[in-house]
């Protein structure tokens, strides 16, 4: 690595995840357990951040880390993180979903098991010298309803090993596809239906909008009194208040719950420390085990090198997310259109842009074009502003400045199997470029609706003029008179004396005094030039 990155893990990982960062020659300062002043005095200092749940990067933070590329999330849950902000600021945020998976489920089904049989309650009482097997009797699980909600990588795995136990499962996930539920044999039901007919409720949804407080009084009260609560998600998915309220009043059995709404729980700040024959807590322990540290600290690890060497991670969450093998197969594409848009800015990014259109045709519609559009975006305004462009900020910066986009998708019957089609349109005027992907490498086959056929690197003249005889001369010699090779040499025309652009591919760069005297000698000839431009991709 060319440069030296500073990466700050601010909350416990594994130390296997610390040996990758320090192999790679990252510089790494280990502090988890510092204050939130010293967070934000230091902050500015990394490159990336490796955090679990207690680190809070909110806007404050973040506005403050001015190098700041990367944040991983050794973990599944990212509440902790404005991400928002983080975009704004062209920060990579991803997590590590399945790294704590199994850790996950195997918690909620001993939560499960445990609230069932009494098993926390009656250990406690032994320790304090209680025998007491009437009072701690329990229920089985085998023939009860298991209500999923939320039936994700972590929701469908709880739900075949509760099958196992001879549990009816049902849930409800309004973003899943049914025959995806179906694979499993579970049913998706309206999330009221399931509340009414579970004995037992178990929560696997992430923190959002919709999903806080996703049990409350109106939930607690349409459940069964037999009914038992169980949250390994995210604390704010329950009303804690509410939950504390229905179990006073016996509106439900009991409930299990290992994260909370204020972490660290202490007993003056939660109500359901009072029932202690009632509710089972853990200190926030789903994704706490052996394995699972190990797993998301080498994980977060890797990624955070990987995006400090400018690759993309695998697990995003602020930019669109694409497949790992279906991004090796795009890869093409997505070079294809960096390469038309590298191209476009160099050419007219002097002008200020109004509006940006991009139009795939043939096999790339196959892929996810969210990334081959930021990409796009980015090759845009990344010579051209002075901003820190990347794929996470560039609709950000693009909107900030009042840039519309438009992306449309077309058949493309003809001979090419792919061709990708940027618009530009500025103040000034509309430009265009046409590109495909051929075994051979990158051609330019269109330029402001005028076939031409051109390699996609190297330097070039590009003349925008009314085509009149004597102009390849003309430039041909001013050229060689300049010892300026001219290795490729295209025209593209609709008519004759029409309008007509002229690509030179050549091997060195123009003086200032050269390209004045092609434009003096264009003049001279009538020929009406619109545009004489060096530019070099």
């Amino acid at each position: 690595m060319s440069q030296l990155y500073k990466v700050l893990v601010s909350d416990n990982i594994a130390q296997k995840g610390i040996d990758i960062l320090e192999a790679a020659g990252i510089e790494v300062d280990f502090k988890p357990g510092q204050n939130r002043e010293e967070l934000l005095n230091s902050i500015g200092n990394y490159d990336g951040i490796i955090v679990r749940s207690m680190t809070i990067l909110n806007a404050e933070a973040l506005n403050k880390a001015k190098n700041l590329k990367v944040i991983g999330r050794a973990g599944t849950g990212y509440d902790n993180i404005d991400l928002d902000t983080a975009t704004k600021n062209g920060i990579f945020v991803f997590n590590t979903p399945t790294g704590n998976t199994i850790s996950a489920v195997e918690h909620t089904l001993g939560m499960i098991l445990s609230l069932s049989r009494n098993i926390a309650q009656a250990n406690q009482a032994l320790h304090n010298d209680i025998w007491d097997r009437k009072k701690y009797m329990g229920v089985e699980v085998k023939g009860k309803t298991l209500g999923i909600i939320g039936l994700g990588r972590i929701g469908s795995r709880v739900a075949k090993r509760a099958q196992a136990f001879g549990m009816k499962v049902i849930a409800n996930d309004p973003y899943l596809a049914p025959k995806n539920a179906e694979k499993i044999n579970v049913p998706l039901l309206p999330f009221k239906e399931v509340l009414e007919k579970s004995d037992y409720i178990s929560l696997h949804t992430p923190l959002t909008d919709e999903t806080y407080h996703i049990l409350s009084h109106k939930e607690f009260a349409i459940m069964k009194e037999t009914a038992r609560v169980i949250n390994c998600a995210r604390g704010q998915n329950i009303d804690t208040e509410a939950l504390a309220a229905a179990l006073e009043k016996n509106k439900i059995a009991g409930a299990a719950i290992d994260v909370h709404e204020e972490e660290p729980v202490k007993a003056t700040n939660n109500p359901l420390l009072s029932f202690e024959d009632r509710v089972i807590m853990t200190c926030h322990l789903g994704g706490t085990t052996t394995e699972a540290m190990d797993n998301v600290s080498i994980t977060a690890a890797e990624e955070v090198v990987s995006v400090l060497h400018s690759n993309l991670p695998e697990s995003p969450l602020n930019i669109p997310a694409m497949d790992p093998n279906e991004f090796n197969r795009a890869k093409p594409y997505i070079n294809l259109v960096t390469k038309l848009g590298n191209f476009m800015a160099k050419w007219k990014g002097n002008e200020r842009i109004v509006n940006l259109e991009v139009e795939y045709g043939g096999e790339v519609n196959q892929y996810n074009l969210k990334p081959m559009t930021l990409s796009f975006v980015k090759s845009i305004l990344e010579p051209i502003l002075d901003d820190r462009i990347n794929l996470v900020n560039a609709m950000h910066v693009a909107n900030e400045r009042g840039i519309s986009l438009k992306e449309s998708q077309i058949q493309n019957e003809g001979e090419l199997k792919n061709i990708i089609k940027v618009v530009l349109k500025t103040e000034q005027g509309e430009y265009s470029l046409a590109g495909t992907y051929l075994p051979i490498g990158f051609r330019v086959i269109e330029i402001n609706g005028l076939r031409i056929d051109l390699e996609l690197s190297g330097e070039f003249i590009i003349v925008s003029y009314q085509d009149k005889p004597g102009v390849i001369g003309k430039i041909g010699s001013i050229l060689g008179e300049a010892e300026i090779n001219i290795a490729i040499m295209q025209v593209g025309r609709k008519s004759f004396g029409g309008d007509a652009i002229m690509t030179m591919q050549i091997d060195s760069k123009p003086s200032a005094e050269i390209m004045t005297k092609i434009k003096q000698n264009l003049d001279d000839l009538d020929t009406n030039v619109k545009d004489l431009t060096y530019l070099k991709i």
